[in-house]
């Protein structure tokens, strides 16, 4: 039998997360567009559904570490704090944010909340985990997207000069080929003068002295 342990993770949160957006109980707060998702963030999440995503990561991670509390969680979904010139600290992540959601999931029916060791997962969350498992290792989700970088563009004022500069140059030819024809160099002019032939000396040998 496929159980949440032999699929991937990813693949697995992003099949839960479609399915709880058709569940009445699973909400976004207010708030949920423009909270941080702990002190070690700079920015609130970019995504719309990220609230969808957390709960159910938040229900695989009860299904696979529980019962646990909201304090042992926060450790989970922390991260480094930039501190500028100090080293990085770590910093837990949001409570609230992991309250609601299990809040959420505890009405579902998907949680039992268990005031002596904690919330575990209920035999219905665990039977709708192992189903969503099977599908996903069936058909495997497709990849998400990369997202592209903007392409800057540079300003074209350099270009622009050397093509003015360009331009002048051809002006030029065209009025030099315009103008006048240079006169044709004579070919006699650049040949070398031929040697006069030295006249031949007879066949009389030098009178010794």
């Amino acid at each position: 039998m496929t159980t949440v342990y032999d699929v991937p993770a990813d693949h697995l949160i992003r099949k839960v997360a479609e399915e709880l957006k058709s569940r009445q109980e699973i909400k976004p707060p207010v708030w949920a567009a423009f909270a941080k998702t702990g002190a070690h963030k700079e920015m609130p999440p970019e995504d719309p559904d990220w609230w969808f995503i957390r709960a159910a990561a938040v229900l695989r991670r009860v299904y696979v570490d529980g019962p646990l509390g909201v304090e042992r969680m926060r450790s989970f979904y922390g991260g480094k704090k930039n501190r500028g010139s100090k080293p990085n600290a770590f910093r837990k992540g949001s409570g609230s944010i992991l309250r609601k959601a299990l809040q959420q999931l505890e009405a579902a029916g998907l949680i039992v909340h268990d005031l002596k060791i904690g919330r575990k997962v209920s035999p219905a969350g665990m039977a709708f985990l192992d189903r969503v498992a099977k599908e996903v290792s069936s058909n495997p989700p497709a990849p998400v997207p990369k997202r592209a970088k903007p392409v800057v563009e540079e300003p074209k004022k350099a270009e622009g000069k050397k093509s003015e500069g360009k331009k002048g140059k051809a002006a030029e030819k065209t009025e030099d080929a315009k103008g006048e024809k240079k006169p044709a160099a004579k070919k006699s002019e650049g040949k070398k003068p031929e040697k006069a032939a030295e006249p031949k000396a007879e066949g009389k040998k030098p009178e010794a002295k």
